[in-house]
């Protein structure tokens, strides 16, 4: 009895503590909060440095600071860290001739994606200076160079983040069903761990696609270079996307190797509950938003799990498989709820106004994804209560059920997909703070 309490206690006690290990790392949005020389400035001459002061400590692996003169070419500068100062970024500059200057630069934020900005300031008494750049503005801006881009978002890295979250949640809800069906008389599930195993590998390699995507939309000028690895692995999305990764492999482990998949499930679902410390969630409001998205990816990792058993399910036994749609129905039920209250808190979080819903490209990315999340509502209603009484009676309603489960897990994999290109859609402004001086009229 010990030994079994232990070779489950165990497993889930690692797991909580690999999540709660990353818990700790995830926080605000780095916004740039000052600025030596300072936005809009005329300095009488040049400068010794450029510093920049962010609200929160940086990855200075992968901070870029570069500087644009008259001549209209951009110079990169060697970026340091601030020993006094964690939050800091330095480069030297020395002998800037008279003219207006722009300062870009490009720093990672907690929630993993680059956030670049730019302001301008001017060395001496330049004519050109005081009319070509009346206008000085310090932007904030999400890089979305790497096309395509839909809705301003960069399309490879959130079409690979939705492959990779879907396959891992695909895995995490096959894994619940097939523990339990491990009930005499339920189903056999030799059928769905087959799947699972295959699960298990593709959302390993997924998953390291996600993270090679976002590893070049995170780098500067999106290029692989010799320290791009080190630095990524230093940052708080780097490391939560490790994590993740290795808790994926022992889920892989688990069903390959140790044959147990109720261990399987304890390292798949802590992987689920790890990916809600990644994208938004982790910069806007983390202590409330990454709870919520945990239970949000959670909940729809039991209600697509269940759609794939029905699929799996060998349904010659009329009686089992409509015990078994009974069990999957009560469980989507209770996952739609979880699903619809999790994601509203979320993305009126996310959301400076809730009229910012009909008014933003984020907003329109949420409805989107809310409008297919009321059509699977719509299919499991029409299953529970149309379609299942029939099963132990009607011939025909099992292959009913089975056709129009597939077509719901269609649209399922398409919500999924849309929630990746979410979690690269920038919020409104109201959500990432950007400073404004004007040396005569704000645009």
């Amino acid at each position: 009895m010990v030994a079994v309490i232990r070779s489950r206690v165990a497993p889930v006690l690692i797991a909580g503590a690999l999540v709660l290990g990353v818990w700790e790392i995830a926080h605000a949005h780095a916004t740039l909060l000052s600025a030596e020389p300072a936005a809009g400035s005329r300095l009488p001459a040049s400068p010794a440095r450029v510093r920049l002061v962010f609200s929160e400590q940086l990855e200075i692996g992968l901070a870029k600071i570069s500087l644009t003169g008259v001549d209209g070419h951009p110079r990169a500068l060697k970026v340091t860290g601030d020993p006094r100062d964690v939050r800091a970024a330095i480069a030297q500059v020395a002998g800037l001739t008279s003219g207006p200057y722009h300062v870009a630069w490009h720093v990672v934020s907690a929630d993993g994606h680059p956030v670049d900005g730019g302001y301008e300031f001017s060395v001496g008494d330049s004519v050109a200076s005081s009319t070509t750049h009346a206008v000085v503005e310090v932007e904030v801006t999400d890089t979305t160079v790497w096309a395509p881009a839909v809705a301003g978002a960069p399309l490879i890295p959130a079409v690979a983040r939705g492959l990779a979250v879907g396959a891992l949640m695909a895995l995490a809800g096959v894994l619940l069903f097939v523990s339990l069906g491990r009930v005499p008389g339920d189903a056999d599930p030799i059928a769905a761990l087959a799947v699972a195993r295959w699960l298990a590998i593709a959302t390993v390699l997924l998953l390291a696609a996600n993270f090679a995507a976002w590893m070049l939309n995170a780098a500067p000028d999106h290029a692989w270079d010799a320290g791009l690895f080190g630095a990524i692995r230093s940052t708080t999305a780097g490391r939560i996307e490790f994590w993740r990764g290795g808790l994926a492999l022992l889920a892989a482990w688990a069903i390959w190797i140790a044959r147990r998949a109720p261990l399987a499930l304890v390292f798949a679902a802590a992987a689920v509950a790890l990916s809600g410390a990644v994208g938004h969630s982790a910069a806007i409001a983390p202590v409330w938003n990454v709870p919520l998205k945990s239970v949000h990816l959670l909940a729809s990792s039991a209600w697509l799990g269940g759609l794939l058993w029905l699929q799996i399910r060998r349904n010659e036994n009329k009686a089992g498989f409509a015990r078994d749609a009974s069990r999957v129905s009560a469980v989507a039920l209770a996952s739609v709820l979880l699903v619809a209250v999790s994601g509203g808190v979320q993305t009126l979080i996310n959301l400076p106004s809730p009229l910012d819903v009909f008014r933003s490209s984020y907003g329109a990315v949420a409805l989107l994804k809310t409008g297919g999340l009321l059509t699977l509502v719509g299919f499991g209603a029409w299953h529970r209560y149309r379609v299942m009484p029939r099963l132990a009676t009607d011939g025909a309603a099992p292959a009913l059920l089975a056709a129009s489960v597939r077509r719901e897990l269609v649209l399922m994999f398409a919500v999924v997909l849309l929630g990746g290109l979410l979690s690269y859609v920038r919020p409104p402004d109201g959500t990432v703070p950007s400073t404004h001086s004007s040396t005569e009229h704000d645009s």
